[in-house]
């Protein structure tokens, strides 16, 4: 068996075969950015999380792009567009949420209320 040379090869390793823990990575790879203004720890994670599920060619089959426009975004300086971030947080099995500030705070999480829940693929499919 073949050892792994790096943490991320581990990372990608350990979030292919889990995908709670990959969404819990995104999670807080996504409250690390905002907290810190810096949008470039988010999109690393969510670079990880699509290497571990296959790569960039795989995604921009799933969500009908080109891989080299999905590239772009990715290695940007900005979050993609609410409409591209849906479709390939969809494609990975996961979805966005919102969650009050003070609640994120306090670490306490709210359920959501059928009127409070956003249905984000809507968007995804537009």
């Amino acid at each position: 068996m073949r050892k792994l040379r790096t943490w991320r090869e581990y990372l990608i390793k350990r979030l292919a075969s889990d995908p709670e823990r990959a969404s819990g990575y995104l999670q807080a790879a996504l409250e690390e950015s905002q907290i810190h203004g810096d949008p470039a720890v988010f999109l690393l994670a969510l670079q990880t999380v699509i290497e571990s599920q296959g790569g960039i060619s795989t995604l921009a089959k799933q969500i009908e792009t080109d891989p080299q426009i999905l590239l772009e975004i990715l290695n940007s300086n900005e979050l993609p567009r609410v409409e591209m971030l849906t479709a390939i947080l969809n494609a990975l099995g996961c979805q966005i949420s919102i969650q009050s500030v003070e609640a994120a705070k306090s670490g306490v999480e709210i359920a959501p209320t059928e009127s409070a829940h956003l249905d984000f693929e809507v968007a995804a499919e537009n």
